[in-house]
């Protein structure tokens, strides 16, 4: 089969979204599949066959150009099946799929929250509200969207149109129980959902010596609402054994730096920014302990769930999405969503107590085996694929 994927990036890097596109392309093709990826003109370079297209983000129809464009990469490829990943413009999905089967993968709220989040801030906890009138007023008085109230129109606007576009594409898929609930009370038509199994890479090799510093590996982005502030502030209650390392991409990476710096945080605390595959491996082996505290309703989670592929116990905030890999008391500690001084006890407990540590450990990685290992993601994945081939041709 001939897959085409469409994704803003070319690199396994920028979150943990563009290492599993990626890792995907590279496990189909294993399979035996023929895998060719549409990427923006800043995406890096593709490991197999590519294409720069400029307006995967920008919301235009495929005009002039661009769809002269668009028609020769379907015709030098030849796809059987198009797959959309991280691309925001909602306009190519009818656009391809009046052309090839085509579907699309949705990884956050974006499509159906004007607030983005899906997050309520007075008082503090998810929300499982449709996309409606009444986001409006849950923007001023819940404290969900923007302090702009043109912005918020704005973007009310465009989850309206977002939402009509997606029906454009064939067939959604998700892969965390949150997305299809939300999808579904938004209207989209059961028929068109596709839940797919989630899933990490394996542990990547052994590189280097074990280090006798016990970590705290902070992961999910450096963002405000992934928590960063909350745990940098962790510092002084922690062992003086015990550093803290932010690892990912975000906005708030000099921020934390300067932060760091002006509090002579350094022997404590390291931010190392964006790291490849390989270093991703090389922080998972090191952590004593992983943390996820994200201040928002996370759909899924993939970073903290890459943890889980190591053998590391998770601290993560109850959220949709989390609550669906993370088994408190079994793999981690599943924290209720925005009690900070409940997540800080908790990390100090574990690091308290070695052998519950090693013991969440070690079902971790009995779980990943069992449930998020690829196989199983990938098996679901050509099996959708197939049916969307033999429905195109019908």
């Amino acid at each position: 089969m001939r897959i085409l994927f469409f994704n803003r990036s070319a690199v396994p890097l920028g979150g943990g979204m563009n290492r599993h596109v990626i890792d995907t392309a590279a496990r189909l093709r294993s399979h035996g599949h023929e895998v060719a990826l549409v990427h923006g003109r800043d995406g890096g370079h593709f490991d197999g066959t590519g294409y720069i297209f400029d307006d995967l983000d920008r919301r235009v129809l495929p005009e002039g150009r661009q769809a002269l464009r668009l028609d020769a990469i379907l015709e030098d490829f030849a796809p059987d099946v198009i797959q959309l990943h991280g691309v925001r413009n909602t306009l190519l999905d009818g656009w391809l799929a009046a052309r090839r089967p085509t579907a699309r993968f949705i990884h956050n709220h974006d499509f159906y929250c004007s607030g983005r989040f899906l997050t309520l801030h007075f008082p503090l906890r998810p929300c499982a509200r449709a996309h409606g009138r009444g986001c409006h007023a849950a923007h001023w008085l819940r404290g969900c969207g923007s302090a702009n109230p043109v912005a918020n129109l704005v973007r009310y606007r465009a989850v309206s149109r977002n939402l009509t576009a997606l029906e454009g594409a064939h067939s959604l898929q998700v892969m965390s129980n949150l997305l299809e609930r939300q999808l579904l009370s938004n209207g989209v038509n059961p028929s068109r959902l596709t839940r797919l199994p989630p899933s990490v890479p394996p542990p990547g090799p052994p590189r280097g010596s074990s280090s006798s510093v016990r970590t705290v590996l902070h992961v999910g982005g450096l963002l405000g609402h992934k928590g960063v502030w909350m745990v940098v502030r962790m510092a002084g209650e922690l062992p003086r054994d015990v550093q803290i390392v932010f690892a990912g991409g975000g906005l708030d990476k000099e921020l934390l730096e300067g932060h760091v710096r002006r509090r002579g945080l350094g022997d404590r605390v390291r931010v190392v920014g964006e790291p490849t595959p390989a270093q991703w491996s090389l922080l998972y082996r090191e952590a004593t302990l992983v943390v996820m505290p994200v201040l928002w309703n996370e759909p899924l989670g993939l970073d903290g769930l890459a943890a889980t592929a190591y053998g590391k116990p998770v601290v993560a905030f109850d959220t949709g999405g989390i609550g669906e890999w993370l088994r408190d008391g079994e793999t981690g500690v599943c924290v209720p969503f925005g009690r900070k001084g409940a997540f800080r006890h908790a990390v100090r407990s574990l690091l308290e107590d070695r052998e519950r540590l090693h013991s969440l450990g070690r079902r971790a990685r009995e779980v990943w085996r069992e449930n998020f290992e690829p196989g199983k993601h990938i098996a679901a994945l050509i099996a959708h694929y197939e049916t969307l081939q033999k429905e195109g041709a019908s």
